[in-house]
């Protein structure tokens, strides 16, 4: 063979093999391009999305202290400091200063909005306490746009007028306050009723720290206010400092909307994310291309040198080959992601360890298997869809573990074909993309939830008018009866038909104030009182919402077992607890106990049931004959937002809030269950050590006797409460002038030669309202006492009346049995203030 071939042919190959590895190595270079460049994208559209949540959840919390102020009259400092300090320990709080309020001033001559509360007090601030908002045109633009929107608006970025106070540059969030109760249709009427702004404060440093930390991974992020990107619109970060001569490999901008503002996300590759740490495998296609085209060109050379040197150079490239392929096998099995290869049946042919362990399966479990198995219908069919193209698809697919469990995963399906082009089976990455889902739930629930709070408040709403308006009607028609009842004399025909009215009256007011009493949302106001009436009353309200084939019964003690409680919790405790027993029932059929008895605690007992005190105790159980619990839910049910109902007929917070409110009585509570027989909770509260009023067995002053010829001046708009007033007064012993007019009743209680004794009229009049009347007499006539009667006192009421110098509030639907005892309580009192 002639000398110039031995090396021609050798080098040819060699050449050949050089240019297919650089051909590689670019194309596997693009690769890594396009890879960085999604990640790029990704990065900078997650940031884009967690600063809008975050916006989302300051404008949530501005919404909830806006309810603060929506729900009170009046919220002292602490009130505002406690429900800050509650917002604090959230999440969502992260990146926040402080929220405060500023209350409207001076509306219509000189307005202004100084900072009247800011919490928490020790936080750096942007504004100072006292400061007026209004006075910087900056935050009144958007203070004002704010109040015609009727939602929140946030500022442009502010710096310190005045940094030697304290504050900070950063940016605010308005959002108005209105008074409660008027109409908000239009910006005239949002104007016309704002009494101030509730604010959130935060520098933009602290709103990227509580997303990242110090800054967003591997993105130089810069934050500008609207659509411009030059120095002056830049608001984060303060200061940059670019490096000379340096162009980032990525550059891309996300326009996200804020309350009020666009703001442009500008985002730049650092060298930290263009060159991350790890093996290149351009790189190692390069060296591995390189090696092998040498091997080649060795390998050329041998054949044309001789047998012996191809076989040595045969042996070497197999050698080289095995290493080859127990490097990329090693970088499969090492792989974070599973690897999950099927032939063209759907039989595994291949699982990568990541695989086995996300599906919780041992080596060769998944062998010869069809991946159907794993995966729900939904999955399936996704799947085969997949196999039918030669594109990459992405699908979310449930799959189940041998155990049981299920896993959600984001599986990229690849098809693969054969020489021929035949399908020859699929290729899968997979994912684990639990997390994810779990989040998803878990907005979904506290979304569902927020509704039904809402529906709630607006039910307690619902029933404080019902029986504003019922308890009026129910107070005539008591009234009247009892008037009739003692103008026929007991020995009429009619009196027991009458009696009936009467009865039936009666139990309509001791609904209407269950239903009040349900409904209204008070502090806890722990009074000692028996536990037996309670009970009644509860079961009582129970039975009218059962269904018919739901036996209820009341057992045990019939003795008072008095209690430290707050009579609307516990019964919240007890309607919780029926309820739950209900649902447990199979077809709406079975017995539900509720009792009551009272027992002895030891140490040993009183340590189990969560460190009571050993001693007297009043015990209550609530029991049913339904399904039952096994151990697991046993264990779980007083956990928040655990149920075990089907979605959307359960939030998971009843026996939560049960457990709560025994507890904050002082109280434990304990369950027995077995599945198929049914559940009992016990309740222990510590026996109250106080005795109960006992009544007073004293002779009353007759009612012909109560008057004593006073003069009582009594104003409702309603001419059927008067005249049955004007006739019950009458028969006590009482002078009564009633008019339905207040504007008249002011004018006669204000005459100086009229001697009008006290004053009764009826809170809710057109007109005039009954704490207006007496507002107008405590000026006018201090020494003049004024009652006001409703069908619905509420706190709020109570708090005004005080105010106004009112000396007693009386249930309109008592006005029979109370009034004449309240009204010589009241003058007794007029007449002795120092008594």
């Amino acid at each position: 063979m002639k000398r110039w071939t031995t090396w021609f042919w050798p080098a040819l190959v060699g050449l050949l093999a050089l240019l297919t590895t650089a051909w590689l190595t670019s194309h596997e270079r693009e690769l890594q391009q396009r890879d960085l460049r999604r990640n790029f994208d990704f990065g900078l559209r997650q940031a884009a999305t967690q600063v809008e949540q975050r916006m989302a959840s300051y404008e949530q919390m501005l919404r909830g202290v806006r309810g603060l102020f929506d729900a009170s009259s009046e919220v002292s400092p602490q009130d505002f400091d406690r429900y800050v300090d509650l917002l604090q320990a959230g999440a969502d709080f992260a990146g926040l200063r402080g929220i405060g309020h500023a209350p409207l001033q001076d509306p219509a001559d000189a307005p202004r909005a100084p900072v009247a509360l800011l919490a928490p007090a020790g936080g750096a601030r942007i504004t100072a306490p006292g400061s007026d908002l209004l006075a910087r045109p900056q935050l009144r633009a958007a203070m004002l746009q704010a109040r015609d929107a009727g939602g929140a608006v946030m500022t442009p970025l502010v710096r310190p007028d005045n940094p030697a106070d304290g504050s900070e540059p950063g940016v605010l969030l308005f959002m108005a306050l209105y008074t409660p109760g008027q109409p908000l249709l239009t910006a005239a009427d949002r104007r016309q009723h704002l009494r101030g702004w509730v604010f959130a404060a935060f520098r933009l440093d602290d709103l990227v720290a509580s997303l990242y930390g110090q800054g967003t991974p591997g993105l130089d992020l810069r934050i500008h206010d609207g659509a411009s990107i030059d120095a002056g619109s830049r608001i984060f970060p303060a200061s940059v400092a670019d490096a000379p001569g340096r162009t980032p490999r990525f550059d891309a901008q996300e326009y996200i909307g804020v309350p009020g503002h666009t703001w442009t996300l500008w985002a730049r590759s650092t060298p930290a994310f263009e060159h991350q740490p790890g093996q290149d495998p351009a790189q190692v296609i390069a060296v591995a291309g390189t090696a092998m085209g040498a091997a080649l060109t060795l390998l050329a050379w041998l054949l044309l040198t001789g047998r012996d040197r191809a076989q040595a150079a045969a042996r070497e490239m197999t050698r080289q080959l095995q290493d080859s392929e127990r490097q990329y096998r090693r970088i499969v099995e090492t792989a974070s992601e599973g690897i999950w290869m099927v032939d063209a049946q759907g039989l595994t042919t291949f699982a990568n360890p990541a695989l086995l362990r996300l599906l919780g399966c041992a080596a060769g479990d998944l062998t010869g298997r069809p991946w159907a198995d794993f995966m729900d219908a939904d999955g399936g069919v996704a799947l085969h869809g997949a196999g039918a193209g030669a594109a990459v698809a992405q699908h979310d697919i449930r799959f189940r573990r041998p155990d049981g469990s299920q896993l959600w995963a984001q599986v990229s399906a690849s098809r693969i074909v054969d020489e021929a082009g035949q399908g020859a089976g699929m290729l899968a990455m997979v994912t684990d993309v639990s997390q994810r889902h779990q989040d998803e739930a878990r907005r979904t629930l506290l979304e569902d939830q927020l509704r039904q709070s809402q529906k709630m408040e607006a039910i307690g709403t619902l029933a404080g008018g019902i029986a504003h308006d019922f308890n009026n009607i129910l107070a005539a028609i008591l009234g009247n009866v009892a008037l009739v009842q003692q103008d026929l004399g007991s020995s009429h025909p009619s009196q027991p038909r009458l009696q009936q009215i009467a009865q039936a009256g009666a139990r309509a007011r001791s609904l209407v104030q269950q239903i009040v009493t349900f409904s209204r949302q008070q502090p806890q106001a722990l009074v000692v009182q028996p536990l037996r009436p309670l009970l009644e009353e509860t079961v009582k309200l129970l039975r009218a919402t059962l269904p018919a084939r739901v036996q209820l019964v009341l057992q045990g003690a019939t003795e008072p077992l008095p209690v430290a409680a707050d009579a609307t919790q516990l019964q919240q405790v007890l309607l919780n607890l029926c309820t739950n027993a209900w649902h447990a029932l199979p077809g709406d059929s079975g017995r539900i106990a509720v009792g009551l008895d009272s027992t002895v605690l030891d140490a040993g007992l009183a340590e189990r049931l969560g460190g009571l005190h050993p001693g007297p105790h009043v015990h209550v159980w609530v029991q049913d004959d339904g399904t039952g619990m096994d151990e697991a839910t046993r264990q779980r049910i007083f956990e928040p937002f655990y149920t075990t109902k089907p979605v959307g007929q359960g939030t998971g917070l009843g026996l939560a809030v049960v457990h709560g409110i025994v507890t904050s009585h002082g109280g434990a509570i304990t369950v027995d269950s077995t599945p198929g027989r049914g559940s009992t909770f016990h309740l222990y509260f510590p026996q109250a050590q106080q005795a109960l009023a006992a009544p007073d067995s004293s002779a009353s002053t007759p009612l012909r006797l109560l008057g004593q010829g006073r003069h009582v001046l009594y104003v409702d708009d309603d001419p059927v409460m008067g005249l049955m007033v004007e006739t019950l007064l009458l028969r006590q012993g009482w002078r009564v002038s009633c008019l339905d007019d207040p504007r008249a009743a002011l004018a006669r209680a204000q005459q100086a030669g009229d001697a009008v004794d006290v004053v009764v009229t009826d809170f809710n009049m057109p007109g005039l309202s009954g704490l207006e009347l007496a507002r107008t007499l405590a000026d006018s006539r201090p020494a003049l006492p004024v009652v006001i009667t409703s069908g619905y006192i509420t706190d709020g009421l109570r708090a005004e009346a005080r105010q106004a110098g009112v000396r007693q509030l009386l249930q309109k639907e008592h006005t029979l049995d109370q009034l004449g005892p309240l009204l010589v309580q009241v003058l007794a009192e007029a007449s002795h203030p120092g008594g």
